[in-house]
């Protein structure tokens, strides 16, 4: 089994605040959701800086499912947030 990869640009150290909370919230969703499953997502969060000095944060999954998961609620999330 291969690690996906979701490579995310932050603009700001808010933004990546808000990333924090984002991938709280997915967890907190899920178990409160299927407390009595046995399939969680499993992912690291890596910090990389390019060499122009942006930010982003690498969420590595192993699982396809669970990385197009998150995929979908950060875009959400970052709507809601944006909006708010």
């Amino acid at each position: 089994m291969s690690d996906i990869i979701v490579d995310l640009a932050l603009g700001s150290p808010e933004e990546d605040a808000k990333l924090a909370a984002a991938l709280d919230a997915f967890l907190s969703e899920h178990i409160t959701r299927n407390p009595m499953s046995d399939d969680y997502p499993q992912m690291m969060v890596r910090t990389a800086v390019c060499p122009m000095g942006t930010m982003h944060k690498e969420i590595i999954f192993q699982s396809q499912k669970w990385a197009e998961a998150f995929q979908s609620f950060w875009e959400i999330h970052k709507m809601q947030a944006s909006a708010a």
